[in-house]
């Protein structure tokens, strides 16, 4: 059974980086979901799985972005139900929040300014150092430039209909904002942290070549002669490191002023790392994170705002759901060396 699925939906399998995972991916339709009819016709790739208003997302479509999700996991993630579960849930709502909008814009006569879409499709490709990078990147994760594009479009969309939503939004008065600060002060606390400056390295064994030589050297001259990070000219000043913020990086908070610990093994090579400063943990006061609370509240207002809106729209469009396509779709994953 699995053999003729598997010729059936070739179009969905996915091979993954080397460098991440290096196996197959393939999302298979459970055989009791097909047809003898379906399996000799493309027809079960275009039925509609969701459906809102006059936007549809097919199987294929379906498909495809959840590959395109589970992709960067590892085998046995990749598998997990309880992972593939949410992350079907997460295609679902992002499908329906984007069309409600669209049908609202729309509704609205609204347009996005085509200045706008250009300077922002710009400034995206401008994170990648040129444009064979950016398409190397669309390729890697299996993207059209026009998906790529509309993709953007619908960002813009949000941001506009976001935007619009929270126009008449209130400001908070002191008050509210002394009342919101007491009843959360968990959240503006100031966590012990450490001020760090680093030397980066490649191997382990220069790592520990490169300690021996801060029992007779200044640490700061060593940073100048073997650090390989950009800020090694700056000092190599790693800024500060809040506690909880790194597990490979928790054993600092038992250093004092002055220690020079590693190497440590991180995602850029290994570093030596010397205690500048610390901080204690401490309550701020509430002058001291006024504005931030600020913002917190106007965004808790601007999140209620949005999902009152989204409920009504969901009353007043239709929205159907595939259930038994969504569930009858399956993981299955193969070590790349075998193929």
């Amino acid at each position: 059974m699995r053999s003729w699925l598997s010729k059936l939906l070739a179009f969905i399998s996915f091979k993954l980086s080397p460098a991440k995972s290096g196996f197959f991916l393939f999302i298979f339709i459970s055989s009791f979901f097909l047809s003898s009819c379906d399996f000799f016709s493309n027809r079960i790739l275009t039925k509609p799985v969701v459906e809102v208003g006059d936007y549809r997302m097919t199987m294929q479509d379906f498909s495809k972005a959840l590959a395109g999700k589970l992709k960067n996991l590892d085998a046995l993630s990749a598998k997990d139900p309880q992972i593939i579960s949410k992350f079907k849930e997460k295609i679902i709502s992002d499908f329906v929040v984007e069309s409600l909008i669209s049908l609202w814009f729309d509704e609205q006569k609204l347009t996005i300014n085509q200045d706008d879409l250009e300077k922002e499709l710009k400034d995206l490709q401008a994170g990648y150092p040129d444009d064979k990078s950016f398409r190397l990147a669309l390729s890697e994760e299996s993207v059209p430039y026009s998906q790529w594009r509309r993709r953007v479009e619908t960002g813009l969309k949000r941001k506009v209909a976001f935007k619009h939503m929270n126009q008449n939004i209130s400001l908070p008065s002191d008050e509210e904002l002394q009342s919101y600060y007491n009843n959360n002060k968990d959240r503006y606390q100031q966590k012990e942290s450490v001020q760090l400056s680093h030397i980066l390295v490649m191997d382990e064994n220069q790592a520990d070549i490169v300690k021996k030589l801060t029992k007779t050297q200044k640490f700061a001259d060593i940073i100048k002669k073997f650090s390989m990070s950009p800020d090694a000219a700056f000092g190599g000043n790693y800024g500060w490191i809040d506690q909880d913020a790194n597990e490979e990086l928790e054993k600092l908070f038992k250093s004092r002023v002055g220690d020079i610990i590693g190497p440590v093994k991180l995602q850029d090579g290994y570093h030596l790392f010397k205690v500048e400063q610390r901080r204690s943990r401490r309550q701020k006061t509430f002058e001291e994170v006024k504005d931030q609370a600020k913002n917190d509240v106007i965004a808790l207002r601007q999140t209620a705002k949005f999902s009152a809106w989204l409920d009504e729209q969901i009353k007043r469009y239709k929205i159907l759901k595939n259930a038994q396509a969504i569930d009858a779709l399956y993981i299955e994953t193969q070590d790349g060396k075998s193929q």
